[in-house]
């Protein structure tokens, strides 16, 4: 599937957000990997680079959500790690800035905005501030996104910070060519994770950002909706923590007596937020109720694996009980169609974003489509030999999913160009271990994979591929 490059800038109109002369108001998700993956608090697998196709395969399950804006913290805040963009104070890495040029490539290709992060709280240890503070040898016990004062006011941190934003905002992407400061794929800058910086550092970084970018929004909390350099209130919308829409209500009232929009560009989706699904949709509807509300992103989209399957759950635990109440994606992390985490059902978890799939539709003024073709999947491996079936031989199939699919349909040939018999009607998902053929004509087959949707309709076949 192909979209148009995402074009113009989108700019701000009192309590409005517009692109092209026409109103912007937007339905999002949180994928917060797309510039480092396992760079959360807790994630086992540590800091390592995304590739190329679980990438396009998280905007492309994100359009088929409906989104029409990404929110990832990576591709802007990254310091401190090897895979990071500034892995050492002053140090810019080409490998890490390429990562996020494609990602911003790829969602420019699947008419999707981003919004990037520059301070955020998913570094090593304490948050992307510490790592600040830690460079410059400032030490501060317990030091978190929440408890790292002398990064707001030691001036050496703020030139360290502002380094950081020159480096992101001049680089130039490789695949287009386009300076982050001059794409309008960015909808703009989110200077820190949650909104919630001090007024006096706000002003000062947003106006180093303004010297260097005129194009892009500026984004913060409402404690510093008065600031003519904020363009628009952002903020977390969490019952879990206590953070309802009724208690971030007052914050949404102090933007609109500013003049600003706000972007509830993180809320929580799953049933430790909301107990009942009927309980999550009233939240959706007064969202899109709100005139000042131009947009919002659940936490967060998780996509395939390369190879096969799905993304490992972040920052996982195997404890029933305790992962209802920690930072796990058992259960805040959404696979789309929907999959079983030790909190969530798989038909839960499906319903679920079919809610918001259909909210963020109408965050557009848009009716809900039926759901588009899956693209055609890749097929990674046919390998011949001993199963899991009753220690019969045959030929085991895997291929990396295909965004939006439901099921598989599995066939065989003894040729590669057919003719084809199917071997599994519609009887794999991508939580299965691939498919296994045990009939005797699976030595030497060819076998190709074709994806359905949630509404029954098939996508193309991947290209065939011989059992070895």
């Amino acid at each position: 599937m192909s979209h148009a490059a995402v074009s113009p800038f989108v700019t701000r109109s009192g309590l409005e957000l517009s692109a092209g002369g026409k109103q912007f108001r937007f339905g999002g998700a949180n994928v917060e990997w797309l510039g480092v993956a396992g760079y959360g608090p807790a994630d086992p697998s540590g800091p390592h680079a995304p590739s190329n196709y679980e990438i396009d395969d998280a905007f492309a399950t994100a359009r088929e959500l409906g989104a029409t804006v990404v929110r990832s913290q990576t591709m802007g805040d990254s310091v401190g790690c090897a895979a990071c963009l500034e892995p050492e104070r002053g140090v810019f890495d080409a490998r890490a800035f390429e990562r996020v040029d494609y990602a911003l490539a790829s969602a420019r290709r699947h008419g999707i905005r981003v919004i990037p992060t520059i301070v955020g709280d998913d570094a090593a240890a304490g948050g992307t501030g510490c790592v600040y503070l830690r460079w410059r040898r400032i030490d501060v016990p317990n030091c978190s996104l929440i408890n790292m004062d002398p990064f707001w006011t030691d001036p050496t941190v703020i030139g360290d910070v502002e380094a950081h934003i020159s480096a992101l905002l001049n680089h130039v992407n490789v695949y287009t060519h386009v300076a982050y400061k001059n794409d309008p794929t960015i909808l703009g800058w989110d200077l820190l994770n949650g909104g919630g910086s001090p007024p006096s550092w706000t002003q000062q970084i947003a106006r180093f950002v303004r010297g260097i970018d005129t194009h892009h929004l500026v984004l913060s909390g409402s404690a510093n909706a008065r600031l003519r350099t904020v363009d628009a209130c952002v903020g977390f919308i969490y019952p879990h923590w206590s953070l309802s829409l009724g208690v971030v209500k007052p914050w949404i009232a102090t933007c609109r007596r500013a003049g600003k929009p706000f972007i509830a560009y993180e809320y929580g989706w799953d049933r430790t937020n909301y107990r009942t699904r009927a309980a999550f949709k009233t939240f959706l509807d007064t969202l899109h109720r709100m005139p000042e509300i131009a947009g919002d992103s659940f936490w967060a989209l998780e996509a395939h694996r390369d190879g096969h399957g799905w993304l490992p759950i972040p920052a996982d635990t195997t404890d029933p009980a305790a992962a209802a109440h920690v930072e796990s994606g058992q259960w805040w992390a959404l696979y789309y169609p929907g999959i079983r985490t030790l909190v969530t059902t798989a038909a839960d978890m499906a319903a679920r974003a079919q809610l918001i799939r259909a909210h963020n539709y109408a965050m557009r003024g848009l009716r809900v489509p039926r759901h588009a073709p899956p693209p055609a999947p890749t097929v990674t491996s046919v390998a011949y030999g001993p199963t899991s079936i009753a220690g019969r031989v045959g030929a085991r199939v895997y291929w990396q999913g295909s965004a939006g699919a439901a099921n598989y349909t599995v066939q065989r040939a003894a040729r590669a160009s057919g003719p084809w018999q199917t071997v599994c009607a519609r009887c794999v998902t991508d939580v299965d271990d691939g498919f296994a053929d045990v009939s005797a004509a699976a030595r030497g087959a060819w076998y190709r994979v074709i994806p359905y949707n949630l509404d029954g309709r098939s996508g193309p076949a991947s290209k065939a591929v011989q059992a070895s």
